[in-house]
């Protein structure tokens, strides 16, 4: 009969699950302190971006050469998952900073919107965006819609270009794009998006 893996460590151990979970609930004490100092920074970046006038956030090549580095020395049985945790922190940053950069200069949405017809009360929001036609690309933009606390009504495929390695979506999404949130989220998503538009607002 074949033993499950680890198994045989975890035995030889003799730790109970309820010490293993103690451990845990400490290390995710950890975790939280040191987002929470990382989030400081990404606060002290923003502030930086906002006084040099430079309002870019995103940039693909440094997140690129982030993971490359932090990878390197990972076990190869878990470096998937923690660069999947590093992207999800560098997402979380991404979103802080550009939350503070809007409630800073709320003419942002005004600028890139403003003849956007919006009802008093809408409940969905159509848009289109182009994205590099890679891995996680399309993923990383209904997980940030979820972030924000929106739920994904509609996805299609509005085109692919080879030439350029780029797809173009049309999304439906429901929410009000009167709320400070939504409009968050759509001026992220109008930063980290080729050829982004707000099609429709019912």
């Amino acid at each position: 009969m074949d033993v499950v893996p680890g198994w045989a460590l975890f035995m030889e151990t003799n730790i109970t699950l309820k010490e293993i979970r103690s451990q845990i609930d400490s290390i995710d004490s950890e975790i939280r302190d040191l987002i929470m100092r990382r989030l400081d920074c990404s606060r002290s970046v923003a502030l930086a971006k906002q006084v040099s006038g430079n309002l870019v956030i995103y940039r693909a090549d440094r997140e690129a050469e982030i993971l490359e580095r932090l990878g390197q020395g990972v076990p190869e049985d878990r470096k998937t998952e923690y660069l999947a945790v590093v992207k999800k922190i560098m997402e979380t940053s991404r979103m802080y900073q550009y939350g503070l950069l809007y409630d800073w200069n709320e003419r942002l949405f005004s600028e890139r919107f403003g003849e956007v017809d919006i009802p008093a009360d809408p409940s969905h929001v159509r848009f289109t965006l182009t994205r590099p036609n890679q891995p996680n690309s399309m993923s990383q933009i209904l997980s940030m819609i979820g972030d924000y606390g929106y739920n994904t009504e509609l996805m299609e495929l509005a085109g692919e270009d080879k030439e350029t390695r780029t797809v173009t979506f049309t999304l439906t999404i429901l929410g009000n794009l009167n709320d400070v949130n939504m409009k968050k989220l759509m001026y992220q998503l109008s930063m980290e998006s080729r050829d982004f538009a707000i099609e429709h607002v019912w």
